[in-house]
């Protein structure tokens, strides 16, 4: 292919690909795994390689959506890195010129780099999550623990006092 002159159409060209990329063939008509991770290329080679905000949030936002249905992060990472480098054969087929590979491969880097952060931190929340919901069990746990042991002790003193036929002793549990 040619020099490309500008970032449109470059992003252009890299669009041409996401057919190969993604291996859409395999998945019908949805959407194939890793389409955001192609999506925010695209957008990163629009905006010619500037960090902007707009990446992170459309890039978090898919990210926390598939977590959403069920996805781990392992699935989505691996599905990063089979877009980076199914992207990197294409690319070096596609393009001649070792400057536009260059785009190319720092704008994909740039995404790969936020998916693995936005993946990090979705873990991150999620352990937290998950160990705030542990520490809530063991506290019900001993709660509980405690209750069963109380209410033991209340048997205990009723069954001795009523083979005795003594209730007396009863009166200070009740109050």
């Amino acid at each position: 292919m040619a020099d490309y002159s500008t970032e449109g159409e470059l992003t252009e060209s890299v669009r041409v690909l996401r057919d190969e990329v993604l291996d859409t063939v395999e998945h019908g008509d949805r959407d194939p795994p890793g389409a955001e991770v192609f999506d925010a290329l695209l957008r990163a080679l629009s905006i010619g390689g500037e960090s902007v905000p707009g990446l992170d949030l459309a890039l978090h936002d898919a990210v926390s959506r598939r977590l959403a249905w069920g996805d781990t992060e392992e699935a989505l990472l691996a599905d990063a890195e089979l877009v980076f480098d199914r992207l990197m054969i294409a690319v070096e087929r596609a393009f001649r010129d070792p400057a536009d590979q260059m785009v190319v491969v720092e704008a994909a880097t740039l995404v790969a780099v936020t998916v693995a952060r936005v993946v990090s931190l979705a873990a991150v929340a999620r352990a937290s999550r998950d160990r705030a919901a542990r520490v809530r069990e063991e506290l019900a746990q001993r709660q509980l623990h405690d209750v069963l042991g109380k209410q033991k002790q209340v048997i205990s003193r009723l069954e001795t006092s009523s083979d005795s036929g003594d209730f007396s002793d009863l009166s200070d549990d009740q109050g």
